[in-house]
């Protein structure tokens, strides 16, 4: 018999990074028998909704989950945000769940910003006039302390993503709280060479069987396009945040509209290729931090070559 979640929390955080593959892993895992994921996928509570209160954050946090959550061996929410915001919300998960497994999926940091960029204005949260470069430009000035977000006529969270590549500078904090052994840190670029592999490994620190996904169909989830008419696709972001308890609950339904949506009003799946200069700028900024993660993590090298 399967060992069952005792307390209906979530005993597993796919804690990080953004546009590094959590939604399609997030969707994978919670098609296992296993697993029970979050009725939405970021629930984000240990970063908008911690209180503080314990009685009161274990009772609101339970509701993401369900009765079901109590029958699985591994309950699962995925909150790429939570790297981020580390020097905060890893305090708050140890305080509320300390026996949690963590993972952390990173990926190159110039690519990962690249495509942070293109989806946060291909979700309309960026302005489509505003170039990658010039984002740089903002980013950097507010990373430096020149200049506040006001000045830069963007909201703070998305100046804060270039930082969020430095990834040792948050990831420290989930080590100085947890063991080692409850944290996992993978590769998105491991993840696109060998889906099976990630999946079997990942299962392993799940200590899940990885039999399920022997014959498992796997389809790439949340991938970045450019719409062909805004006010629709504004409209469609609308519509999938509030029926995504809904929806999360029918992946094959979801599926389904996506696929139908992306017929109506897709231009184009990706984005233009990054610029050398772009680049080479970033290559500069994310260098010196590399040594960190190698030394944090206990790696000799990562799969990327700024």
């Amino acid at each position: 018999m399967k060992e069952k979640c005792a307390t209906g929390l979530a005993n597993f955080i796919i804690a990080g990074t953004e546009k590094a593959g959590t939604t399609s892993v997030f969707t994978y895992l919670s098609a296992h028998p296993s697993v029970c994921g979050s009725i939405v996928k970021e629930t984000d509570f240990f970063r908008n909704s911690y209180s503080g209160d314990r009685e009161k954050d274990i009772a609101s946090y339970a509701k993401y989950f369900g009765d079901s959550a109590h029958q699985a061996k591994v309950v699962m929410e995925a909150s790429p945000g939570y790297l981020g915001s580390g020097v905060e919300v890893a305090r708050r998960i140890h305080t509320m769940i300390p026996d949690v497994k963590l993972l952390f999926i990173l990926r190159n940091p110039i690519d990962r910003i690249y495509s942070s960029f293109n989806f946060h204005v291909g979700n309309l949260h960026l302005s489509k006039g505003l170039s990658f470069e010039e984002y740089i430009d903002k980013c950097i000035a507010y990373d430096s302390g020149q200049k506040t977000p006001v000045e830069l006529g963007i909201d703070e969270w998305y100046l804060k993503v270039i930082s969020f590549g430095r990834y040792a500078d948050y990831l420290m904090y989930y080590y100085q709280q947890f063991p080692k052994e409850q944290i996992k840190v993978m590769f998105f670029e491991d993840m696109n060479r060998d889906i099976v592999s990630f999946m079997y490994e990942l299962c392993q620190f799940l200590d899940i069987s990885p039999d399920y996904f022997d014959d498992y169909n796997y389809k790439k989830i949340n991938a970045t396009y450019e719409s062909r008419i805004k006010w629709l696709h504004k409209a469609a972001i609308s519509f999938n945040v509030k029926s995504e308890r809904f929806l999360r609950q029918r992946p094959k339904l979801k599926q389904l509209l996506v696929n139908l949506y992306k017929r109506i009003n897709e231009a184009r799946e990706g984005y233009e290729k990054i610029s050398d200069d772009s680049r080479f700028r970033l290559k500069q900024y994310y260098l010196p931090s590399i040594g960190a993660l190698q030394v944090l993590v206990g790696i000799k090298n990562t799969p990327w070559d700024l």
